[in-house]
């Protein structure tokens, strides 16, 4: 029995199923261009690093990696929602 509800829940058909799996699918696409992206960026990050000389390549260490994270977290989400609203559109 449902908790939220009080009712039991429906049982999922095969077309419910289905678009679940798709938009799991499409969640780890996501999920994985995501780590791509950011071993790409840290990546760069450190080779930036290390071609600067001195102070400001390890300045570029310090300050660099958070804007970016910042900015992959929040693309992500973005795209996330979109695959939800997607599936939610879609729907049984």
């Amino acid at each position: 029995m449902s908790h939220l509800s009080g009712r039991p829940p429906m049982p999922l058909t095969a077309i419910d199923l289905e678009a679940a799996e798709r938009a799991l699918r499409r969640q780890r696409r996501l999920a994985v261009r995501t780590a791509l992206s950011l071993l790409i960026a840290l990546a760069a990050l450190l080779t930036a690093a290390a071609v600067i000389p001195g102070r400001l390549g390890w300045a570029v260490l310090f300050f660099a990696p958070y804007p970016v994270l910042l900015a992959l977290a929040a693309l992500h989400v973005r795209r996330a929602e979109q695959v939800e609203d997607d599936h939610d559109r879609d729907g049984p």
